[in-house]
């Protein structure tokens, strides 16, 4: 088999376990991970297993890190706002976002939203930043 077609089965093998470790509501779950990785040495042997292990663990930090939202504030965030947050980056992302409130006493004030690789910041420290480099000529 070349290694094209290799390369090809071991991505859609990997998407597929990644579809069986999702819960009911879309998320990946840490149960259904766990019942997948303990299926994983049964069903594949030993030389496959290894880079199948390695494209699995991958897709699934990718799919957890865009399943929620990571909120970082700076003093008190009121109750319910990071749901609030949450429900707005499901609707527009269109898939379920988890939220994960951090406090962050470096951002001075407002607050950091990333989810995924997308960072949305109206924080006080971010905006000192951009002030700082377009004064600064960059």
């Amino acid at each position: 088999m070349a290694k094209k077609d290799r390369e090809k089965i071991l991505r859609k093998t990997t998407e597929r376990l990644v579809e069986l470790s999702r819960g009911a509501d879309g998320r990946v779950d840490e149960a259904r991970v766990r019942a997948v990785l303990a299926e994983l040495p049964r069903a594949f042997p030993p030389t496959r297993l290894r880079p199948l292990l390695k494209n699995f663990y991958a897709a699934v930090a990718r799919e957890l890190r865009f399943s929620q939202a990571r909120i970082e504030f700076a003093g008190t965030l009121p109750a319910g706002t990071a749901d609030e947050i949450a429900a707005h980056f499901s609707a527009r992302c269109g898939r379920p976002i988890a939220p994960a409130p951090e406090e962050n006493p470096a951002l001075l004030g407002g607050l950091r939203v990333q989810v995924g690789d997308d960072v949305f910041d109206a924080s006080l420290a971010g905006a000192l930043a951009r002030l700082r480099l377009s004064l600064s000529g960059a």
